[in-house]
């Protein structure tokens, strides 16, 4: 996986952050807190934690909270936002798929630990892995369905294909899913809606996309600049890019340890 890309986009999850809890993430808070997955004072492991979001929510509930991810601007800014909890936490920087299994287990074992909307959980030996660190509960979330009108626009008016700004892609799931079977658990599936819009300026706006397009060069001037206009186009009456996209989500769990 490529950390500088991952880089550049930490200032864009930084800004989510920023924008506090939305209602999906407290739907997922409380899922985990009913279902007993998580509770106050586990210890829990975020695997391509980005900008620590859910670190800070576990870390403000008293867990033990690892954070992992492979890019390193990621971590610095999980570092910020976590810095303001007393509780026991800890930041460890690597490609998940790669990295030894020791470098995570002296934090262990965990009691949860979890990876949402990131493409380090991808295949039977991450799964594999993901568990064997686990004496507890393991969740994935994916996107299963998108829809982004706006940015459709955008693109295609500039020539370039829709590209959807996820990581593993809509049909990962059922891989996954079998993944986890093969690894010797039984998969439990739920369904939520997750959709959400951000207000842009049009620089902003054909920067951000630029950005979330594989075949978009962003040090192209030239592309730029038609970016800025063609977002310019498509904003509202107040001048600004209304960002709207539509999601479902799944959120996969797994039982690694079962009751004595």
């Amino acid at each position: 996986m490529d950390a500088a890309k991952w880089d550049k986009q930490a200032g864009d999850y930084q800004r989510v952050y920023e924008s506090g809890i939305s209602d999906y993430n407290r739907r997922l808070m409380q899922f985990l807190l009913d279902s007993g997955m998580l509770y106050p004072g586990c210890r829990v492991l975020d695997v391509g934690c980005g900008v620590g979001k859910y670190g800070s929510y576990f870390a403000a509930l008293g867990c033990d909270v690892t954070l992992t991810d492979i890019s390193p601007e990621m971590l610095r800014r999980a570092e910020e936002n976590m810095r303001p909890f007393t509780g026991p936490w800890r930041t460890i920087a690597g490609d998940f798929e790669t990295m030894e299994a020791s470098a995570l287990a002296t934090a262990g074992p965990f009691h949860l630990a979890i990876s949402t909307m990131s493409p380090a959980i991808h295949n039977l030996a991450t799964v594999k892995k993901l568990s064997e660190l686990t004496e507890g509960w393991c969740l994935l979330t994916n996107f299963v369905s998108w829809r982004q009108p706006l940015r459709d626009s955008f693109y295609s008016a500039l020539g370039y294909e829709p590209a959807q700004s996820m990581a593993g892609g809509l049909d990962s799931l059922g891989p996954l899913v079998e993944a986890v079977r093969q690894a010797g658990y039984e998969p439990g599936l739920r369904y939520e809606s997750y959709d959400w819009q951000d207000e842009r300026r049009a620089e902003e706006a054909a920067r951000y996309l630029i950005r979330r397009h594989p075949a978009m060069d962003e040090e192209d001037s030239e592309l730029f600049k038609r970016a800025v206009e063609t977002a310019a186009g498509l904003c509202d009456e107040r001048g600004i890019f209304l960002d709207q996209v539509f999601t479902r989500v799944a959120w996969l769990s797994w039982k690694t340890k079962k009751e004595d």
